[in-house]
């Protein structure tokens, strides 16, 4: 019994002391070097595209169903490359900036909705926002892709000049 005790002491005092230390588990970050392509994919959130004019497995479906779809598949085949995500309509704003996460990429495009940019078109805008995001960038290959379903609509920057700016 009293063996028993001491046993149960040190026991304790060892519990005690691990639980000062208080150990701890989480995610652990690490910086990857990547050979891939810088992508930033623009995608067209405005009324048009709410058409319901193709069918995915038999059922109609809206223009930016097909498209969260089509990106879908995209973005689980790239990965090696950096991608992000720029939404527009009548406004343009990064969803998701680039990021070999490509989870939460996915995620960000779940949450995108039908006129969450406004109901019109402004593609000089998304692409003006695109490049504002990858200017200062010092990776060797950058990539914009303008999904769209149409002209723009109203024009804060001509879609032409700005396609000329994304150029130099």
């Amino acid at each position: 019994p009293r063996n028993f005790l001491t046993v149960l002491r040190f026991g304790a005092l060892t519990f005690f002391i691990i639980a000062m230390a208080r150990p701890q588990s989480g995610k652990v970050f690490s910086e990857t070097n990547s050979e891939g392509v810088d992508i930033l994919l623009a995608l067209d959130t405005s009324g048009s595209m709410q058409a319901l004019d193709f069918k995915l497995d038999g059922k109609r479906v809206n223009r930016l169903t097909v498209v969260k779809k089509v990106v879908t598949d995209f973005v689980k085949k790239r990965e090696r490359d950096r991608i992000g995500l720029v939404v527009f309509g009548k406004d343009a704003f990064v969803q998701c900036p680039l990021t070999l996460d490509h989870g939460i990429l996915l995620e960000f495009m779940k949450e995108v909705k039908l006129g969450m940019a406004g109901d019109a078109t402004d593609i000089g805008s998304a692409i003006g926002a695109g490049v504002t995001r990858m200017k200062d960038l010092k990776s060797k290959s950058k990539v914009l892709i303008l999904l769209t379903d149409g002209r723009s609509t109203i024009s804060q920057i001509p879609a032409i000049k700005a396609a000329e700016i994304a150029k130099s």
